[in-house]
């Protein structure tokens, strides 16, 4: 049961992160067409700029915030996957690992977050005190070096623990396309500061997508007993005896003389 679920979940985890990012490219394009068009529009006829355009960017946001959810749906999947491939494999740093880039990832952008806000407020409040002792243009691009340099340190960590998770299973099931995602989502978030980092990223996804629908069950195991004859019973025995050529009468085998009528009796041949 946990290779039949563990496999379902994975293939659909893996099915989703391949094509929330394509939708996502589209209602990108989507918006920056109907941007284009929009202003064109207001330039051809000479109607009102963004006619109509705040209900369209509405729209338009309320669909990626639905691809956020189904995307946030589609790491859980992923997470009780391995989960379930991990009790199936007796292998714990299947979901150790993965479960570690999850929570890397997670805590990571939150401390970010928040040194963000920190400094945002910081500046806005220097700003509102009209101090400029205390404004400093400098201290704010410093904290949003050290903000992007941290987020690439936590994306860079996540992905190591999430190619671990990938590589134990690709050893444990023998579908080797599992150490090729997990290669290329490290190699593509290494990458995430250029947009090719992006496109291996997705590749990585199609390659766990295929290695999830490859999972087969372990080979059955034969167990091989020590065959064991059963034990003979052997009759019990029965007392070897010779008989009286006279009389008849039962004799001892190493009986001279009959013990009924005392005649001496004939040795076996």
């Amino acid at each position: 049961m946990s290779l039949v679920l563990g496999r379902k979940l994975g293939l659909t985890a893996s099915l989703i992160n391949v094509i929330v990012p394509v939708i996502t490219l589209l209602l990108y394009i989507v918006f920056i067409l109907s941007l284009f068009g929009t202003i064109s529009s207001a330039i051809t006829r000479g109607i009102t700029p963004f006619n109509g355009f705040p209900g369209l960017l509405g729209s338009l946001t309320l669909a990626f915030i639905a691809l956020g959810i189904v995307g946030l749906i589609g790491i859980i999947l992923f997470l009780v996957s391995m989960s379930q491939l991990s009790r199936y494999y007796s292998e714990p740093r299947i979901f150790k690992n993965a479960l570690y880039g999850f929570l890397t990832a997670i805590i990571g952008a939150v401390v970010l977050i928040v040194l963000v806000f920190a400094s945002l407020f910081a500046t806005i409040f220097a700003a509102a005190a009209n101090s400029p002792s205390r404004f400093s243009p400098f201290g704010v691009i410093a904290t949003l070096l050290f903000v992007g340099i941290g987020a690439f340190v936590v994306i860079i960590v996540s992905a190591v623990f999430y190619k671990r998770a990938f590589d134990r299973l690709a050893e444990k099931s023998g579908v080797h396309n599992f150490n090729t995602a997990g290669t290329l989502y490290l190699i593509g978030q290494i990458l995430t500061i250029i947009l090719v980092g992006a496109l291996i990223v997705w590749i990585a996804w199609i390659f766990s997508t295929l290695g999830f629908n490859s999972l087969k069950p372990k080979a059955a195991e034969t167990s091989t007993y020590a065959y064991s004859a059963p034990p003979t019973t052997t009759a019990p025995s029965v007392p070897q005896l010779k008989y009286c050529q006279y009389c008849g009468a039962r004799n001892a085998l190493d009986a001279v003389y009959c013990v009924s009528c005392g005649k001496q009796l004939q040795p076996n041949t």
